[in-house]
Order: C-alpha cells, then sequence, then structure tokens
C-alpha cells in the first residue's frame, strides 16, 4: 500500500511537471488564431490525457465546493504553482493516505502505547492531509517577502519610465521585463490581460488579488486615483516607494531587537520535548507509565497543548505591526 501510494504521487507530480508551459506558450495558446492542423493537435493532446489528470479533473467537479475551488485557486495562484485544484486534492489524499500509512507502522512498533494503532493512524493522516496546505503557504509567504523585498525598485523603474514619457502600460511591461522573479511574473500577467482588452484599473486589482501586498496596494491605489483625475504620477510613486523603503528599515530595526524574544520562545517550546526524550532515551522505563494510556496519556497531551498556545503567545507578543 505504501508503495503504491509513493508511485501515485510521482505519478501525479511527473505529469503535472511534464505539462507545465511558459508563461510566453501559454499567452499565446490564448491569443494565437489556430488553423486545422493546430485543433487537431490540441483534440490528440486532451484525448492523451493521463489517468492522473482525468482522475483530478473529477475530483474537482464532484467534490470540491465552488467556493472552496476558488479559494484553493487564489492560493495556488499566488505560489504559482500550475496545478488545478483537483491535482491539489489529490496530493492532498494521497499525502493524507501515505500518513496514515506511517501512522499504522509507527503505532505497531512502537513501545510506549502497545495495541493502539488508531490514534497514531489518525494523528499521521490529519498531519499528513494539512502537509501540502502548509507547503504551499510557506511558498506563498516566501514568494510575497520576495515581491515586497523588489517592490521599492520596480516603483522607481516605473517612475522613471513615467518621467521619460512612456505611458503606464508601457511603464509596466519596462518592469516586466526588466525586474527580477517574482516581479516580472506578475506584471507580465497585467501587461497581457490589457494586451487582451481588460481595462489597465481592472488588471492592476486582479495583480492585487494574486499579490496582497500593503505597500502594492498604495501603489495601485495611487496609479488608479491618478488615472481618474490626473497629476504628476512619477512624483507620487517617487514618494510612495521612499515610504516603502523606510518601513523596510522600521521592521528591520525591529526584527533585529525582538530576535532574542522569538529565538527564546522556540527554545522554551522545544527543550521539554528534548528532555522527554532524552529521558526515554535514558530511562524508558521511567517515562513508559505517562504513556501507558487514559488517563495517564491526558499529561503529556495537556502539556504538549500549553506549551504550543504559550508559543503562539509570544508569537504575538513580538509580532509587531509597522
Amino acid at each position: 500500500m505504501a508503495a503504491v501510494g509513493i508511485f501515485l504521487l510521482l505519478w501525479s507530480l511527473k505529469s503535472t511537471i511534464e505539462s507545465q508551459t511558459t508563461f510566453e506558450e501559454r499567452f499565446e495558446t490564448l491569443t494565437r488564431r489556430r488553423d486545422g492542423n493546430e485543433l487537431a493537435v490540441a483534440t490528440s493532446e486532451v484525448a492523451s490525457q493521463t489517468a492522473g489528470q482525468m482522475l483530478a479533473g473529477a475530483v474537482e467537479k464532484t467534490l470540491v465546493q465552488p467556493g472552496y475551488a476558488d479559494k484553493v485557486k487564489g492560493s495556488l495562484v499566488r505560489t504559482d504553482v500550475k496545478v488545478t485544484v483537483g491535482e491539489y486534492m489529490v496530493t492532498r489524499g494521497l499525502s493524507a493516505g501515505f500518513g496514515g500509512i506511517i501512522g499504522y507502522l509507527v503505532g505497531v512498533t512502537n513501545t510506549l502505547v502497545e495495541g493502539m494503532p488508531i490514534p497514531f493512524v489518525i494523528g499521521c493522516a490529519i498531519l499528513g492531509y494539512f502537509v501540502p496546505r502548509i507547503m504551499i503557504g510557506r511558498r506563498a509567504g516566501k514568494r510575497l517577502k520576495q515581491f515586497n523585498e523588489q517592490l521599492p525598485d520596480t516603483i522607481q523603474l516605473i517612475s522613471s519610465a513615467l518621467r521619460s514619457g512612456n505611458s503606464v502600460a508601457q511603464a509596466m511591461s519596462l518592469a516586466s521585463r526588466e525586474a527580477p522573479q517574482p516581479t516580472n511574473t506578475e506584471f507580465a500577467r497585467v501587461v497581457a490581460e490589457i494586451s487582451l482588452g481588460i481595462p489597465p484599473e481592472e488588471s492592476l486589482v486582479n495583480l492585487m488579488r494574486r499579490v496582497p501586498s500593503e505597500d502594492l496596494d498604495m501603489m495601485i491605489t495611487a496609479m488608479n486615483v491618478s488615472a481618474q483625475v490626473g497629476g504628476n504620477l512619477s512624483e507620487v510613486l517617487d514618494k510612495i516607494g521612499e515610504m516603502i523603503r523606510q518601513r523596510a528599515r522600521s521592521k528591520g530595526d525591529i526584527a533585529t531587537l525582538t530576535a532574542q524574544q522569538q529565538g527564546a520562545g522556540y527554545i522554551v517550546s522545544i527543550l521539554p520535548a528534548l528532555i522527554g526524550a532524552v529521558m526515554f532515551l535514558l530511562n524508558g522505563a521511567y517515562m513508559k507509565p505517562m504513556f501507558a494510556g487514559f488517563p495517564y496519556l491526558c499529561m503529556p497531551i495537556c502539556a504538549g497543548l500549553m506549551i504550543f498556545f504559550g508559543f503562539l503567545a509570544m508569537k504575538k507578543i513580538t509580532d509587531i505591526k509597522v
């Protein structure tokens, strides 16, 4: 069962990676007119879909609610992961099944709680189900951080292009060519939407949906207001870029001042688990009665919950908004 689960997971990931194309190729597919030969090729590509893709499509149509599908699709767009909602849900299901298998093996082979594999199966299956979501969230956060770090230079680039006499669309096209990843990808999508006839204001709103950044919101608001009432947009963008740089410096100073408290939160949270593991290795008979079953099992569970909530409290205290 474990081998079959791993095989299906790798098969779905392989088909997803092979089906990925560049932005230019996808944009050309959307905009160009196809002749009869191209339509025949497209029909053959649809007919040769893998079983994993067909399964993902069936899952998306039957099990995923429209509202939840839109939410998941937004998360995938923010991470620039080129998978469908169905493929993502199939991956989560396979991850949960693989976690359940690991939990069963741990529950059968462990020496602490004997004859009770079901709690391990349930716990590891739940953990495996949320692993893809955690990975997507971490990737989205990393990508958003990169975008925010590149935004002041991008604003300066757009402002310089406007000052040289270019239009807003031409300035964003310049940013899509000159800015690094992931900024160039996002502005390339904006330029592509404008080329397809979508109003620039709506394209910028779509950009805000893909990149939920407060700094980007200020820039988009300034550009939309300037499009309505006029004014010197390049000067406004220069001031916004300078303000974003000052906020970045303030966030760096705060991160430096709170680094000790954040480190203490991690150490205090991890230390009890490490001490318990060391004591179990040194004297397992002394620790084993704590895991003998209900009600003794409530003690480590409650201790773990208290440590977790204490860690969240310390994170909240050191999370200072700028």
